[in-house]
């Protein structure tokens, strides 16, 4: 028997490959849209799905379900959006679905559910409404499930405030916006930065941004794709340039969206941002709650929204008419998803704009070897900012040896480092000091047998955490009381080494007990609002020395730092990954800019144990280019990026045994089609540097060539031939890895 009707190819969001094919029933068919959600059977379970396109093609012998419901009145997905969606999934071998499952926001991949909303009547007769017995957070939020307020009120009384209109029924997947909750999320988390700034004078632009400014209109002019490099030094006014061409955007009818690298970032750039632009802001980022993500991605959608400010995951925004994208801090690693999705923000940021015909910049003082590279090839257009905005100098950078000072205390605090602060505190000054270490004490071992406290899920050291009196992995999140004896010989002999942030704290207020200090890490700003509430209080001086990890080297723009303090600036450079001399210099370069952005009066204080290694002598000198051109020579002859492409295979699994088995059957078979591809060099398969995370054992192989398409092409055809195949373990394909640990 034939089958007749339309079909549709549509797109689960699990990690499968798909689309699959459903017949639509005719009462559906007037809804049938490209991109809009769907409830189907897959499974044996009702799920989410998106339409991604009509066929004719219907596999054979295979049974054809229906499309059950279409529950939206608009669609998810635009043609453009999906098509982004297809090209990330091909370009990072990934299953179209799981791809698909990182772009929508919480909750748009669930069973819908029978919500009941109290009506504008109910609002307006909310005295009668309480009458019901109501939960208390119904009367407040306005929406309650079906079943949950039926339990609570009866089905009689249910059915009754629906005939009179007070609460009405509603099927959908996510919880309904109602309009009791008025607020939008930006004046939610910045009430006082809606004091619109549009009339107030803009500032004076230095004769640098003037240039930047017009150069990148001319292109906004042109239209179409136009990739920039906004290489300005740290305080040279980048986000001034952000926002006049954002500006310029905007009056064409088209829409921008900031990407920031991490949520340290968020607070300071979105409250410039509200307060020069006013409404139409939106806030996308992981610290978010779900129903806020939610909220926010659907005004984003329905166009409510002109500027967004979001994390990496924010590539995937519904934005129509998109006209410029920003990636603020484009070098920094954040913008690397290292989970089950691997993709780069910045990247996907420069195939987006292309598929929108849109401008990107990509703004840094340290841009990535692969931006730079690409500007001096001319792929992307190079513009400087050499200078700070306030027309001063780059801060004179100290560097001390450790090797021959003494630290007066344990935590890296020499004399010269506490002289520095007290004279910037006796000038009513403000100090930061950064260390990349959290917790009090990096390591606990037993000094009568020399057991070393790690984590059994991890291949790390557990770190001591003071306060808490317990011990911590930074990996996986394990948490375990301090233990008075030492478990493999039972002695009482414990040692605590190492330094932390919560070391370096303890020690400062016990040095300057009349300074306000605080930590920044992601310790003390696990409360919600916490890190806002640190970053406010230094803003407004009320704090006068502030510790903390690479979070304060974020791009905080505060004019009162005068000293700033790397108590050990090398702690990132002696790990196995050619990047990393590029990432110490990045972040020295980074924290020292935070000092003297509004004089000639900043001062750096870089401590070291390796104070002739190049990264540090380069960074000491604010000097980029010195350092690329000598870092590029070993990466050059070794064809590691930007000079050569790189894909890791990475095996995890619960047996070790299995692991490696998997491992070397990959490897094994790599080299057997590598006669095909040309130039690739197959290095491994090893364990992985972290041998074990988060209870994994992990095992990799990486493929390294001159030429994209060859590793590519090796990679696919281990994939097609099944050699990828996951067999009880998990196997990830990382393209341009990041993270080689």
């Amino acid at each position: 028997m034939t089958e007749t009707g339309q079909y549709v190819d549509i797109s689960i969001p699990l990690p499968l490959e798909g689309p699959f094919t459903y017949r639509v029933p005719e009462k559906l068919a007037p809804f049938v849209q490209t991109g809009r959600r769907v409830l189907v059977p897959f499974r044996n379970k009702i799920r989410a799905g998106f339409i991604v396109g009509n066929t004719n093609s219907i596999p054979p012998n295979q049974e054809i379900k229906d499309v059950i419901d279409i529950p939206d009145e608009a669609p998810y997905l635009s043609p453009k959006l999906w098509s982004f969606i297809s090209w990330a999934a091909d370009y990072y071998m990934l299953p179209a679905g799981q791809v698909l499952k990182t772009a929508l926001p919480p909750g748009s991949d669930r069973k819908s559910r029978p919500w009941a909303i109290i009506t504008l009547e109910g609002e307006r007769s909310l005295p009668t409404a309480e009458k019901l017995k109501c939960p208390a957070k119904f009367l407040k939020v306005g929406v309650l499930l079906r079943s949950e307020l039926e339990s609570a009120i009866g089905g009689g009384q249910l059915e009754d405030a629906i005939q009179k209109g007070w609460i009405r029924i509603e099927e959908r997947i996510a919880r309904p916006r109602t309009s009791l909750r008025r607020k939008r999320l930006p004046e939610l988390l910045y009430p006082a930065a809606h004091k619109s700034e549009s009339n107030s004078p803009l500032p004076t632009l230095t004769g640098d941004q003037r240039t930047a400014v017009e150069r990148i209109r001319g292109a906004v002019e042109q239209g179409g794709f136009h990739p920039f490099l906004l290489f300005g030094v740290t305080g040279s006014g980048k986000t001034e340039v952000y926002l006049r061409i954002i500006h310029e955007i905007l009056s064409r009818g088209k829409r921008a969206l900031v990407l920031v690298p991490e949520i340290a970032l968020t607070p300071q750039l979105a409250r410039r941002f509200l307060r020069r632009i006013g409404g139409g802001v939106g806030i996308f980022h992981s610290g978010l709650t779900p129903s806020q993500r939610l909220d926010e991605w659907r005004r984003v959608s329905a166009g409510k929204v002109n500027v967004v400010i979001a994390a990496r995951s924010g590539v995937f925004l519904p934005m129509d008419d998109l006209g410029l994208i920003v990636v603020d801090e484009e070098h920094d690693p954040s913008y690397k998803q290292e989970d089950s999705c691997p993709y780069n923000a910045r990247d996907m940021a420069l195939a987006r704009a292309k598929l929108e015909g849109a401008c990107v910049i990509l703004g840094s003082a340290t841009p990535s070897f692969e931006t730079f590279l690409n500007a001096e090839r001319g792929k992307i257009t190079r513009i400087d900012l050499p200078i700070r905005h306030h027309g001063g100098g780059l801060p004179e950078v100290q560097l001390v040896d450790l090797k021959e000072t003494v630290p007066k205390k344990k935590a890296f605090l020499t004399e010269t480092l506490l002289d520095a602060i007290q004279r910037t505190l006796a000038g009513k000054e403000q100090v930061v000091l950064f260390l990349n270490r959290r917790g009090f004490d990096t390591y606990a071992q037993c000094r009568s047998c020399g057991y070393v406290f790690k984590c059994p899920n991890c291949d790390i050291s557990l770190t001591h955490h003071k306060r808490a009196r317990d011990l911590r992995c930074h990996l996986c999140g394990l948490s375990r009381a301090a233990p008075p004896l030492c478990p493999q010989c039972s002695g009482d002999k414990l040692f605590f080494g190492g330094v932390g942030t919560q070391k370096v704290e303890e020690e400062l207020r016990e040095l300057f007990p009349e300074a306000r200090i605080e930590r920044l890490d992601r310790d003390s700003t696990r409360k919600r609002n916490e890190l806002e509430n640190i970053l406010d209080r230094f803003r407004k001086k009320e704090i006068d020395i502030l510790t903390g990890t690479q979070m304060i080297v974020k791009g905080h723009d505060f004019p009162g730092i005068a000293l700033v303090g790397v108590l050990c600036g090398d702690l990132s450079l002696h790990f196995p990954d050619f990047r990393a001399a590029e990432r110490t210099f990045q972040m020295l370069t980074q924290v020292a800019g935070r000092t003297g952005r509004e004089s000639d009066s900043g001062r750096v204080i870089l401590q070291t144990f390796d104070p002739d290694h190049d990264a540090i002598r380069f960074a000491a000198s604010h000097d980029f280019t010195g350092f690329f051109e000598h870092d590029s020579e070993m990466r050059r002859e070794l064809f590691y990026p930007p000079f050569g492409h790189l894909i890791l295979i990475r095996v995890e699994g619960n047996s070790e045994k299995r692991v490696e088995s998997r491992a070397i059957k990959i490897g094994r078979a790599a080299r057997i089609l590598k006669k095909g591809f040309g130039d690739i060099s197959i290095l491994g398969p090893a364990p992985s540097p972290r041998k074990k995370a988060v209870g994994r054992f992990r095992w990799q192989v990486l493929f390294k060539s001159p030429s994209r398409a060859n590793v590519r092409g090796l990679v696919k055809s281990l994939k097609s031939d099944g050699h990828l195949k996951g067999q009880g373990l998990k196997v990830i394909i990382d393209v341009d890895p990041i993270d080689m640990m």
